[in-house]
């Protein structure tokens, strides 16, 4: 297995480390919930971490993660950092991450434009996350997998449907799909799918302007909120373009009888999906949000500590 320096996308993982990352963080879990804690392998170390965009889920995920493995955890908002389309005031680029940089032991950003935040991964001294741009969003593929293999207990040859707008989210969950070599169709309108430079190529990908058939007999189905904040001006036309696209118990019924339903929220009850599936028996929302915390965990301990698999090993003793 690579070692792991950053997460800009999930391109920058081989099939090895999402399969490691998820098992590590399934034992780091389970090593809390019987022992309480485990041992402070990232005791001394500081993550940075620059929301220019709201976060709840990412940044309560990450702050936690360092503080059980004993480390520390240092919030930015944009304006306050001097980066990103919400700061007043700029600052030259290279001096904001060397600096942040030198201050930490990794460093990481949810900046809306994933051209800016692949500037600041090429030249961070210290390890970089991707905590969501507009093109990517690595650590919810990441969880959301988690959730999937724990559910169902493998990911090889499964379908995973998404159904909806060709977001951030569905780019990456395509990627990682085909890492761990499950089945990925996903349904928009025509021109709503992801970038095709991002995915046309990846195995067992498939894009359809039918949700019917994405839903067939998936394993599981997922969703993302139709009116991003940035797309707000554009809701009622986006509505009108994506209703066929709605997750109702009616296409959860053409999945397999285990199917499940999936949103990385927040979600937008009665839009991208009806609240008989999200507040219903088939979803997985909460679930699926708290395996951030457990993705964090493991992400972290491979991004800073020098062996990360002993510290796994040490949890058998």
């Amino acid at each position: 297995m690579k070692r792991i320096s950053q997460i800009n996308a999930i391109t920058d993982l081989d099939s090895t480390s999402v399969m490691s990352i998820i098992d590590d963080a399934d034992a780091l879990e389970q090593h809390i919930l019987t022992k309480g804690s485990v041992a402070p392998f990232l005791r001394g170390k500081c993550l940075a971490m620059v929301f220019d965009e709201t976060s709840l889920r990412t940044r309560s995920a990450f702050e936690r993660a360092m503080f059980d493995l004993g480390g520390h955890a240092i919030h930015f908002s944009g304006k306050e950092a001097r980066v990103g389309r919400n700061a007043e005031k700029t600052e030259h680029l290279e001096d904001f991450v060397n600096v942040i940089g030198r201050f930490n032991d990794a460093l990481l950003t949810r900046i809306y434009d994933h051209a800016l935040q692949a500037r600041i991964a090429a030249i961070c001294p210290v390890p970089f996350i991707n905590g969501m741009c507009d093109q990517h969003h690595p650590t919810q593929a990441l969880c959301d997998f988690l959730t999937i293999r724990r559910r169902l207990h493998e990911l090889k040859g499964l379908k995973v449907a998404f159904i909806g707008d060709g977001t951030n989210v569905a780019t990456s969950l395509a990627q990682t799909a085909a890492l761990v070599g499950a089945r990925f169709v996903i349904a928009t309108p025509a021109n709503w799918a992801p970038p095709s430079a991002l995915v046309d190529d990846l195995e067992g990908y498939t894009w359809t302007a039918d949700p019917h058939e994405a839903a067939k007999d998936a394993d599981v189905i997922i969703g993302d909120v139709w009116i991003p904040m940035n797309k707000a001006h554009e809701a009622e036309q986006r509505r009108t373009t994506l209703l066929p696209y709605s997750i109702t118990c009616e296409l959860m019924a053409l999945a397999r009888p285990h199917a499940f339903f999936m949103h990385n929220l927040p979600a937008n009850r009665g839009d991208e999906v009806t609240p008989e599936v999200i507040d219903g028996p088939q979803s997985a929302i909460y679930e699926e949000a708290v395996a951030r915390l457990h993705i964090a965990r493991a992400l972290l301990l491979h991004l800073l500590h020098s062996n990360p698999r002993a510290c796994i090993e040490s949890l058998k003793s």
